[in-house]
């Protein structure tokens, strides 16, 4: 079973009703088509789609509707949202699911002092999260076999200067992902395996990561695919910024984190960041400048796990 995470980067490819919106180039959707079918993921796992229709349309415009999509709305204000492309040939079942009700028991320090203050009825509530938790349980024969949990978590933009860096956000939903990794795991008695993929919007390699992605290690068996198949830490760039004087800037914001039972079904071969190919199949080298960046399908690269799996 091949996996593949790819941050698509404001994949909308419809306007707004009033012609406005992010809708992406063609030549980049093209692109995008291109680095899907090279790849060739039984189920490829999207951040920053816009909505189910752009989904479909891609999917019957660019890849020959070779694949089910699978998108349920989150809490995105900006309507970045995280959907599947499952292979048809695919042979198991699939069921999706969304957590995007669900609270992550957070408030913003601000909001628990003014709670003190107030009557209950006028309290701020809990936040959720800021987009979803995607679940893709994977059936064979009418049983689970694997479930697959697609996050996009809090970015680093503080619009209302409430949470600097949205570190306290990002660390209650990166708990709440933890939570309920470790539910599904208990509930299915561990026989299961459930992956965690997406973009973390942060550095969560292990040994290195920030404080808000202590619990990922502290209360999980999780590992990094690429921390699994030993790649060196040049080849786990994911992203690439380009600041003020055109300093690059260079991270890993995309995993695909694997329960212990699965490491040992790794194929390492086919398993890593894919690089980005031009029209003639030749990798192309991370950018070094901005004009180099910016002529790319998505700022983030693909992310792969091959597993002999069923």
């Amino acid at each position: 079973m091949k996996l593949c995470l790819f941050n698509v980067e404001n994949f909308f490819l419809f306007s707004g009703p009033n012609g406005d919106g992010l809708k992406k180039p063609v030549d980049k959707i093209e692109w995008i088509a291109r680095t899907i079918k090279d790849i060739n993921a039984d189920i490829t796992m999207m951040c920053e789609v816009g909505g189910l229709e752009s989904l479909d349309l891609f999917n019957t415009k660019y890849l020959n509707s070779d694949y089910t999509t699978f998108l349920l709305k989150g809490n995105s204000d900006r309507g970045i949202e995280m959907g599947y492309l499952v292979k048809k040939d695919f042979l198991l079942n699939t069921q999706h699911i969304s957590h995007a009700h669900e609270s992550i028991e957070f408030n913003y320090p601000f909001e628990l002092a003014d709670n003190k203050k107030l009557p209950p009825e006028k309290h701020y509530p809990t936040h959720k999260f800021s987009r979803d938790i995607s679940e893709l349980r994977i059936l064979k024969d009418g049983q689970v076999v694997m479930i697959l949990l697609l996050v996009h978590l809090k970015s680093k933009w503080d619009r209302d200067g409430i949470d600097f860096n949205g570190k306290e956000r990002r660390k209650a939903e990166l708990k709440a992902l933890v939570k309920t990794y470790n539910r599904l795991r208990a509930k299915f008695n561990f026989e299961v395996p459930v992956v965690v993929s997406g973009d973390l919007n942060g550095i969560a390699q292990k040994g290195l990561q920030e404080p808000e992605f202590d619990d990922l290690y502290a209360s999980t068996d999780l590992e990094d695919i690429l921390e699994v198949i030993a790649e060196p830490y040049e080849r786990r760039l994911s992203f690439f910024y380009f600041g003020k004087e055109n300093n690059r800037e260079a991270y890993q914001l995309d995993y695909i984190l694997l329960p212990k039972e699965l490491h040992p079904l790794v194929k390492k071969e086919d398993s890593g960041i894919y690089l980005f190919r031009d029209q003639s199949g030749v990798p192309l080298t991370y950018p070094k400048e901005n004009y180099q960046r910016y002529a790319l399908p998505s700022d983030h690269y693909p992310i792969v796990a091959n597993l002999e799996f069923l």
